[in-house]
């Protein structure tokens, strides 16, 4: 049987021009990958066009209503996982487009320099660190944060969150443990 690793699908980032590009943490992610600088990640590809998205991958998408969990793992295995990199200010273009597995990231404070401290504020990299985070591969949304100078602030501030939820089994779990963290800011 072979090991997880070798059975992980590709993790696609949509990448939609819209950001600084001295900025974009998903594209300074991906040529740190084409560097060889990931070696724990198998495949990563970097798309500028929707229907390049894999059908059924794990979409992160902020406005979904199904919240990523560890039983998504299969979906994950089996179909990869896609970051739509864009700016806040053109989210719901994005956003918009609908796709089998959408999932949202549980709420999580943003450590990236434009919104340090906010909820749900996250980069396409800290969004990618906190799914892989969430699907129990902690040892490379720790790899993927080392890339910036903040990365580690990330996984440091949101510590004990990133923990709990990966804990958690299943949707219904990991909603219960959100409002235990974020009760006001629902």
């Amino acid at each position: 049987m072979r090991n997880e690793s070798t059975l992980r699908s590709v993790i696609t980032i949509f990448h939609a021009n819209q950001c600084d590009p001295k900025k974009c943490t998903g594209v300074k992610t991906w040529r740190k990958f084409r560097q060889n600088r990931l070696p724990s990640i198998n495949d990563m590809r970097l798309v500028k066009r929707i229907p390049q998205i894999p059908r059924f991958s794990l979409v992160l998408n902020p406005l979904a209503e199904d919240i990523l969990s560890y039983k998504d793992h299969k979906i994950f295995v089996r179909s990869g996982l896609t970051i739509l990199d864009c700016s806040w200010n053109h989210a719901e273009e994005i956003f918009a487009k609908q796709f089998p597995n959408l999932r949202r990231l549980p709420f999580l404070i943003a450590a990236n320099p434009t919104n340090y401290g906010k909820p749900t504020k996250l980069t396409s990299v800290e969004a990618l660190a906190a799914a892989l985070f969430v699907l129990r591969d902690k040892k490379t949304a720790k790899e993927i944060m080392s890339i910036f100078k903040w990365g580690n602030q990330f996984l440091s501030l949101n510590s004990n969150l990133l923990q709990d939820y990966a804990k958690c089994s299943n949707m219904e779990e990991l909603r219960r443990k959100e409002l235990e963290y974020f009760e006001d800011q629902k």
